[in-house]
Parts: structure tokens; sequence; C-alpha cells
């Protein structure tokens, strides 16, 4: 698993006070990954209830739909009449949901995850501050940076235990919810030794706290559908 995947799980074991975490949200995305001259766009429309379930409907470049609930992840293939049940040992990240929700956390979960601030400096109008990981996880993840500029977060980094950069992250466009910021662009950088792949993310059509539409919160699998059960 990727080094900069498992410090955004640590994040996912903060908790927010109900006063201010949203109850719902939905909102569309575009994720667009490039590599090797290659580019893949995948759109869709996801929605959250807390505190912890995740539908999300992919339109492009396939119809599919997946589900976090917790430890489990359901993915759902409606053309091919087929589906995935996979069960984690731990909790599953939620996806383009859990940006908004760590980015709502003081310095973004990082303390409460076990994090320990060593270092902070000014550039210009960015504050960056630099974080170590728990000594437990030490061998597996590096230090972690963050950019803020007038108290938005425009810049994130993830070394490895090594001190090689692994991941950059460059936000814009915020929005804010209950006295919170988080951005509807991302642009990321990903190293793997060699390779190199380029994300942008994009959010539109944020809604918080609304009713959700009845076929996501009812929704079950048909009778029909052939169901692969998976440990992970």
């Amino acid at each position: 698993m990727h080094l900069a995947i498992l410090a955004l799980i640590l994040t996912l074991n903060t908790v927010l006070p109900v006063s201010q975490m949203p109850e719902t949200i939905s909102l569309k995305f575009e994720r667009k990954v490039v590599q090797n001259n290659s580019t893949e766009i995948v759109k869709g429309i996801a929605y959250y209830k807390a505190p912890h379930r995740v539908f999300i409907e992919v339109q492009q470049p396939l119809k599919q739909i997946m589900i976090v609930e917790k430890d489990v992840l359901t993915i759902y293939y409606p053309v091919e009449n087929k589906a995935f049940h996979i069960k984690s040992k731990g909790p599953i990240p939620m996806p383009f949901i859990q940006a908004i929700l760590s980015a709502m956390k003081d310095d973004y979960g990082l303390s409460e995850a076990g994090y320990n601030l060593t270092k902070t400096e000014k550039k210009g109008n960015i504050l960056y501050t630099y974080w170590d990981p728990p000594k437990e996880h030490k061998k597996k993840m590096g230090r972690f940076i963050l950019g803020t500029e007038n108290g938005l977060l425009n810049y994130a980094e993830a070394l490895d235990p090594k001190g090689k950069t692994v991941i950059k992250s460059f936000y814009q466009k915020h929005i804010e919810f209950n006295g919170k910021h988080f951005p509807l662009e991302a642009r990321s950088e990903i190293i793997e030794g060699s390779k190199r792949t380029e994300e942008y993310v994009t959010y539109s059509d944020v809604k918080f706290n609304v009713s959700l539409p009845q076929e996501v919160v009812s929704f079950r699998l048909p009778d029909s559908v052939q169901v692969k059960e998976i440990e992970w």
C-alpha cells in the first residue's frame, strides 16, 4: 500500500465534534490520472452519511457503484451483473469524501493521529509545518509537511522513512463549512521509484446536510447479482 495512503488512514481515526461534522454530503467529482503518456478520467457522484457510509456512483468510463461502510467495501457492476464484497481488517478510507472530512479537523487530524509537530517556518506568505509520525509507524511512514496561506491548505507532502518524497499535493479554490475550509481542486504528483503519476481531482456541486436520494439510502444489490467475497 502506498505510504501516503497509510498516512491518510491514520487520520481516519480522529473524531470531529458532532457540531462541526456534516450529517450528509453530496458532490460531483472528476479524477484525472496521467501516467506514461496515457490519461484516465473518472467522473461520478458521491454521497456521504455520517458516521461512515459512502455511496459512489461512477458514471465514466464505466458504470460502477461503490459502497463503503466502516470495514466493508462493496463494488457493483450493474452492466455485468456482478459484485465484490470486500472485508478489511481495518477502516476503509472513504473515497473523495475523506479529503473533505480531514480538512475540517484542526491540523487536519495529524496531532490527534499521533503525529508530532517538530518544525514551523514561513516562506513568503506560506506557513509550513513539519510533522513526524508516531514511533510505532516510523518504519513504514515518514514526515508529513503542510503548507497554509491565510489559514487555507495549499500544499501537502508525504515522505518515506528515508526522507524521500512519495507524494506532493497542491490545493486551490476553497469553500467554507462551519468555519472550516477545504479545496475544490487538488493536483498531486505521486512518485514510486522511477515511476511518476499525476492526479487531478475536482469537486463541484458540493452540498451539506441535504436529504439523500432514497435509492442511495436504501440501496441493496439485486438478488440476481453474482457476489464474490474477499478478505483483505
